[in-house]
């Protein structure tokens, strides 16, 4: 392009607007034919890439090609005319360009002016291209030049870059020198031609923050309008609020009297109280009230403290029992019935409080009632009455008379030791293989009788533990011995320990002295293994176990597996707890040929007979003595 279309002017007189650098413009004319490169920001491209299109308010289509010019004449790429310009809009064109030259001193202080009020940007935004004119024409040629260069600069080739370089007529950038605006670009915008009054570009350009190195700031939101701005009130619009806001303030009701009213609590009459109560008498109430109080607690307190402390009580000595199966309210009970506390509420939260049920131990115990609860506790533990009591058991005592001897020496009582011989945890005794346990006696024979040292309210299984283990003892190896050679002459075979038990225990009801006992227990095995007749045993003692120890009277039709009159052989279990006298001569029967046996009131000694006629004979004589 010539630069004849930019008439001289007055160097002195050209302004700062007419010397500021554009990138967007370049000496290099822009022919028909080629396309505008597009803009982007900041990535370097390659000359292979296509450059992305860049759209401001009007976007414009990428094969929409920006038709050129000749001589007042707007054509398209095609070559079709698209419309006349007047001859005038053109200045005349030669081939001879103008140039315009600038003192180099004036130039220089321009760029460096320019420089330092702003900082050149790495890119730069498109301009507006105007709907038609020249001059928008001109401007769009200046923006293609620039962002050549920018994306040739951007090369990898370095030899390829410089070509560019020198083709727009640049130099390339020394690194560390500063960057001056572009001679040529102050040449196309830099001045006005002498008939010109505005530059051929939009001048708000220069007003873009982006090209001095500033950051875009976000464009303001536009402001609704007023109807818009209506709209949103109304829609947000609180009637009962607005009612409220503009309600009229109500007004204010005069008193009557003409006088302001009081403020505060309206005050009392003095001298009353509560519903009108004078406040010496509610004075005096409150006092009564609480002397009343007073007293009645103190009353309290003084009475559970003399039951607590056994205060004011008699010197009376009382005995408890205390069962394994007792309960703590059982235990309270029975010192409520007893006379030794007063309160059985208070006594059960002492209890608690002091764990008293874990310290009571089940026993027979003498108290007192002059004992406090905490006496009484101890009385009742077992570690506190370690008291030794030496205790003998007869031969032949069954196990009833055996508990109720136990228990009449406060060693144990008959319940704690029938329930634990039934179902307690024993030892497995040899003896006892036999023997069906589930009842209180079911230990009847086993219990070995002797004297014995137990503590008071002993536990019952040490108390039955001693017996057994005495038993054990007793039966020696000889006495094993003796019990084969007694099946192997006398029995079938067939007895164990359990049948001489129980052939001992009746030896042990039926003997008046320990000599006859071997010849009393021939008699009981003739019957049961040498006699022609069933082998009914027809002993007394046997009725007696089954009447529960009743001897005023023998009922021999009594029906119970223990009446050997109508049973044969033995009996279900022993009827008494043998003596070691008893158990020998059940192993060392005597042999004769005795069947029956007679008391003899005047000796206490037994008559044996071998017929029932010489028995009978026996029977009368003894009964007209006894007349």
């Amino acid at each position: 392009m010539d630069n004849k279309q930019f008439p001289e002017r007055d160097e002195e007189n050209m302004t700062m607007e007419e010397l500021t650098f554009d990138s967007r413009e370049e000496e290099t004319p822009l022919t028909g034919t080629e396309e505008i490169p597009e803009f982007q920001e900041e990535t370097p491209l390659t000359e292979a890439e296509e450059i992305p299109a860049f759209q401001e308010e009007t976007p414009m289509a990428e094969a929409e090609e920006i038709p050129i010019f000749r001589e007042g004449v707007f054509m398209d790429p095609e070559g079709e005319e698209e419309g006349v310009l007047p001859a005038e809009d053109f200045p005349e064109v030669t081939e001879e360009p103008v140039t315009w030259e600038f003192p180099e001193d004036e130039v220089q202080a321009a760029q460096e002016e320019a420089l330092a009020q702003a900082r050149m940007p790495e890119s730069f935004p498109a301009a507006e291209v105007p709907d038609e004119g020249p001059a928008a024409h001109v401007a769009d040629l200046g923006q293609v030049e620039s962002t050549d260069i920018q994306d040739s600069a951007r090369e990898e080739d370095a030899s390829d870059s410089e070509e560019i370089l020198l083709s727009h007529g640049l130099t390339e950038p020394v690194v560390g020198s500063e960057i001056a605006p572009d001679s040529h670009a102050m040449d196309y915008h830099g001045m006005l031609g002498h008939d010109e009054e505005e530059p051929p570009f939009d001048l708000s350009i220069l007003e873009d923050p982006m090209l001095f190195g500033e950051e875009e700031q976000p464009a303001p939101e536009p402001e609704a309008p007023e109807e818009q701005e209506e709209e949103i009130r109304e829609e947000y619009r609180d009637e009962d609020f607005d009612a409220l806001l503009n309600a009229p303030e109500p007004e204010q009701k005069i008193p009557s009297h003409n006088r302001p009213a009081r403020k505060g609590r309206p005050k009392k009459k003095t001298g009353e109280g509560f519903f009108g109560i004078p406040n010496i008498l509610t004075t005096f109430v409150w006092l009564g009230l609480i002397l009343a109080i007073g007293v009645t607690l103190g009353r309290m307190l003084w009475l559970c403290a003399a039951d607590v402390l056994a205060f004011g009580r008699e010197d009376q000595p009382v005995t408890v029992t205390i069962y394994e199966a007792d309960t703590m309210e059982d235990i309270t009970n029975k010192l409520y019935d007893a006379g030794l506390i007063r309160y059985k509420s208070l006594f059960s939260l002492y209890a608690s409080i002091s764990d008293a049920e874990e310290d009571i131990d089940p026993g027979i115990y003498d108290l007192n009632t002059r004992y406090d609860y905490h006496a009484l506790v101890n009385m009742m533990s077992s570690r506190s009455t370690r008291e030794a009591v030496r205790v003998t058991i007869p031969e032949g005592y069954t196990c009833r008379q055996i508990f109720a001897l136990l228990e009449e020496n406060k060693i144990c009582t008959a319940v704690d030791l029938g329930a634990y011989a039934a179902d307690g945890e024993l030892e497995d005794y040899w003896f006892l293989e036999n023997v069906e346990r589930g009842q209180e006696y079911c230990l009847e024979g086993f219990l070995f009788p002797d004297t014995y040292e137990f503590y008071k309210n002993d536990s019952p299984k040490n108390i039955l533990t001693k017996m057994l283990d005495n038993f054990d003892t007793r039966f020696s190896d000889e006495m094993r011995a003796q019990l084969d050679t007694l099946n192997a002459n006398v029995t079938d075979g067939t007895f164990t320990v359990r049948e001489v038990t129980i052939v001992a225990s009746m030896i042990e009801k039926e003997t008046a002295a320990s000599s006859e006992s071997p010849r009393i227990a021939g008699v009981i095995y003739n019957r049961l293994f040498n006699w022609e007749y069933p082998a009914l045993l027809n002993i007394d003692a046997s009725i007696i176990y089954a009447q529960g120890g009743d001897s005023s009277k023998i009922d021999t039709s009594i029906d119970s597996p223990y009446n050997t009159y109508l049973n044969e052989g033995l009996t279900p279990t022993p009827i008494s707890n043998p003596g070691l006298a008893s158990l020998e001569a059940a192993l060392n029967p005597e042999s004769h040929n005795y069947y029956y046996y007679v008391l003899d009131p005047s000796t206490g000694v037994h008559q044996f007979s071998a017929t029932q006629e010489e028995h009978d004979n026996w029977v009368t004589q003894f009964a007209a003595q006894s007349e």
